[in-house]
């Protein structure tokens, strides 16, 4: 048997199934075993510094010894995103064929960029995008492009947007969201050189985007010389879950010609269920929807989608031959046919063949289960809001919407406490509650005060847990309530007249 040279980089056969073994073990170990495992665990700098001062590694180390260094060392110490307590930020909970999706695509290395590159994937790809905006109800003849992540994929609607409805010409562009949007989508007009004052921030109505506000805005900057071009709404916002009133802005946004784009980043996977669909009218409309698969969809990171009614809008803002320098090179993969080249429809020109887990997992699992999975995300959503509202210690603040709930405990003696305090003891019941290791729950701003918020799409997570996080939210309450920190003495120092007595 001929010995691999060191510049090969090879292992042979028989330690590649051995490794790939030993991981396989590895990560189903980790998916059965999540519910017997913290939902978090955290590490300071100085407890992974035997990571951050190891030297450059000239000579090998056994692979196999590097697999379990990562299992002791480096894989616990994270957040366990897909654990049935996890509620703070959108669980991701990924599934094992997505798994699989991700090892074939880096396994064989495939990039679905250029189809000369990688036709299969690419087909796989359009194929996959199709489902997708079917299963939104987009009309016949949208298509997509998968990103790696939502950040990118809005990034490329806009950019799509400015070049279908402005051209070269930006220096009079406006365009408006409300102050519930998304950072990610600030971050992307800001990446596109949109300044601040071309971005009309508007304050939203019911955690809604006011369309009445938003025409008399449109309005008033078509009088003043400006170009309106693009309305970013949104389906789902992070924080409570909210829709804007996607047909009326449809319907202005027809009537003014603006381009409608709908961050659906996290909510508009409910769109494939029945009552996501009625949640999520006027979603169809849109010119362009971005989806993450890797929130509602249940895949690994990385994977985003981004739905263009008008394919050939993304080939206008990317198509290759608008950046021609010293590329020549690139010739051999120009298409002559009706091939696509999916480079030519965003940002990257080598991408990973994201798509494939997506493809796997719907085929595997059959589209009717995700669907379920779905169902079963709202049907949580809405019994820890049943809970709440019987509830004579919590408050409602937002929800259910597309299974997300915000609640604040109520205190006996409310009214003795300052604003900055009741945001303080809130922040204290999720610290509470997150010590506690079988839950993770996030605090968030609504209406200019802090409350807890729930996020309930994992498939994972039971009613029982739900039941069982409420409680632990109402103990927590109480001991925050009792503890000497809020005590009677700081009330009552806070209880002086506001003026001279009558």
């Amino acid at each position: 048997m001929t010995q691999s040279r060191e510049h090969e980089l090879n292992l042979s056969a028989e330690q590649m199934r051995a490794l790939g073994y030993q991981v396989v073990d590895l990560i189903v170990g980790n998916m059965h075993g999540l519910r017997e495992q913290p939902v978090h665990r955290s590490a300071t700098p100085e407890q992974l510094s035997h990571i951050h001062s190891e030297p450059v590694p000239d000579r090998p180390t056994e692979p196999g010894e590097l697999v379990e260094f990562l299992a002791r060392e480096v894989l616990p110490w994270s957040l366990r995103l897909g654990h049935p307590g996890c509620f703070a930020f959108i669980p991701s909970a990924n599934n094992f064929l997505g798994v699989l999706g991700d090892f074939l695509a880096s396994g064989f290395n495939i990039s679905p960029g250029a189809w000369l590159v990688g036709a299969g994937p690419a087909a796989i790809e359009q194929v996959t995008a199709r489902w997708l905006a079917e299963l939104l109800g987009m009309p016949a003849g949208t298509g997509g492009l998968f990103t790696p992540g939502g950040t990118m994929a809005n990034l490329t609607a806009i950019a799509a947007a400015r070049s279908d409805r402005l051209g070269a010409d930006t220096s009079r562009a406006v365009l408006y969201c409300s102050d519930q949007t998304h950072p990610a989508v600030l971050r992307a007009c800001h990446v596109l050189g949109f300044a601040a004052e071309q971005l009309r921030f508007l304050p939203s109505r019911g955690h809604r985007l006011d369309h009445h506000l938003l025409r008399r805005e449109i309005e008033d900057d078509r009088r003043s010389g400006r170009n309106p071009f693009l309305v970013l709404a949104n389906a789902g916002t992070t924080g409570t879950g909210s829709i804007d009133p996607l047909p009326e802005l449809a319907d202005l946004c027809r009537e003014h010609d603006l381009w409608l784009h709908v961050d659906g980043a996290h909510g508009a996977t409910a769109a494939m269920t029945t009552r996501g669909r009625t949640a999520l009218a006027g979603l169809a409309a849109a010119d362009s929807v971005v989806v993450d698969p890797h929130k509602w969809l249940f895949q690994p990171y990385e994977i985003g989608c981004l739905l263009v009614r008008d394919q050939e809008a993304l080939h206008r803002a990317f198509a290759l031959e608008q950046f021609r320098a010293q590329a020549g090179y690139l010739d051999i993969t120009r298409i002559a046919g009706n091939e696509v080249n999916l480079s030519d429809h965003g940002v990257q020109f080598t991408s990973a063949a994201r798509a494939l887990k997506l493809w796997l997992s719907f085929k595997g699992f059959g589209v009717d289960a995700f669907r379920a999975a779905v169902d079963h995300g709202l049907d949580l959503s809405e019994r820890a809001a049943a809970l709440i509202d019987v509830s004579d210690e919590l408050d409602l603040v937002a929800g259910p919407s597309l299974g997300i709930v915000c609640l604040r405990y109520r205190l006996p003696d409310h009214d003795a406490f300052s604003s900055d305090d009741l945001d303080a003891i809130h922040r204290e019941i999720a610290d509470t509650v997150n010590e506690g290791g079988r839950f993770l729950i996030a605090t968030t701003t609504v209406d200019g005060q802090q409350v807890i918020r729930l996020c309930t799409i994992n498939p994972r997570t039971t009613k029982l847990d739900i039941d069982q996080l409420v409680s632990a939210i109402r103990h927590a309450g109480r001991t925050v309530n009792l503890s000497s920190r809020w005590c009677a003495p700081r009330v009552r120092a806070r209880r002086r007249p506001s003026g001279p007595a009558a």
